[in-house]
């Protein structure tokens, strides 16, 4: 069974198409969160999740899913606090009250079964589920008292950062798939991953950048954050121009 593990589309249309044409033959989805926020066609990615909600798909909610749906504070990152704020004014405009409450509705973690194999899957860690950035480079007990709140999955599936990874914690395997919308590990690919019969490979693929930027000339947005958003996009990098 090929399983595509999607994260932190944010509101990145074209990015996400690229990754559905790239693997059509995937038998289901599961996403972790942030369909929304920072990017400027939110609508058509909640649409996109609404219409593909089935028992075999998963998805879960982001701490842009939960702020925007909720009308709360995503806690993200200082330097992303006030694009956050701008961008969730304007997706609250593009989204009717259905979507919102697809997005308010969403649960943060889930535990499910891949065949044989027991996994555990969040928008962040699981200790908190929807919050805490929690990098590769972190200690590695950090990350194992993540496993043990999990109870020793075979997988862990988080995302949040931005960044993919794939580690081993004693018996459980950490897959991050990094972000399709809005990648921060210095490439601007769409990153996802994808798991084939408890094998995971971390994947990429290019999309039409300039399609996303040309999206942001509909929003009510100042000058100054569409530069930053369209920068970030271009280089793949979470640095903001100052």
């Amino acid at each position: 069974m090929r399983v595509l593990i999607v994260s932190d589309i944010h509101g990145n249309w074209p990015a996400l198409q690229a990754v559905l044409r790239a693997e059509p033959k995937a038998k289901k989805i599961i996403c972790l969160g942030d369909l929304v926020n920072y990017g400027p066609l939110p609508a058509e990615c909640v649409n996109w999740a609404m219409q593909t909600t089935c028992p075999d798909n998963l998805f879960l909610q982001g701490n842009h899913d939960h702020a925007v749906g909720l009308d709360t504070d995503p806690r993200c990152s200082r330097p992303y606090r006030q694009l956050a704020k701008l961008m969730r004014t304007v997706t609250k405009r593009k989204l009717n009250r259905e979507q919102k409450g697809f997005l308010a509705g969403l649960k943060p973690a889930a535990e499910f079964m891949l065949n044989e194999f027991c996994c555990y899957a969040c928008h962040a860690t699981p200790l908190q589920p929807l919050y805490t950035y929690l990098s590769r480079e972190a200690p590695d007990e950090e990350w194992e008292r993540q496993v043990n709140a999990a109870d020793f999955p075979h997988f862990l599936f988080v995302g949040h950062t931005h960044v993919p990874m794939l580690a081993r914690i004693g018996r459980t395997t950490v897959v991050n798939p990094g972000s399709v919308g809005q990648p921060k590990d210095g490439d601007p690919r769409a990153a996802y991953a994808l798991w084939r019969g408890g094998m995971v490979s971390l994947r990429r693929v290019a999309y039409d950048v300039q399609e996303t930027v040309g999206a942001y000339r509909a929003c009510r947005l100042p000058d100054y954050a569409k530069s930053q958003l369209t920068a970030v996009l271009r280089s793949g990098k979470g640095e903001l121009a100052r």
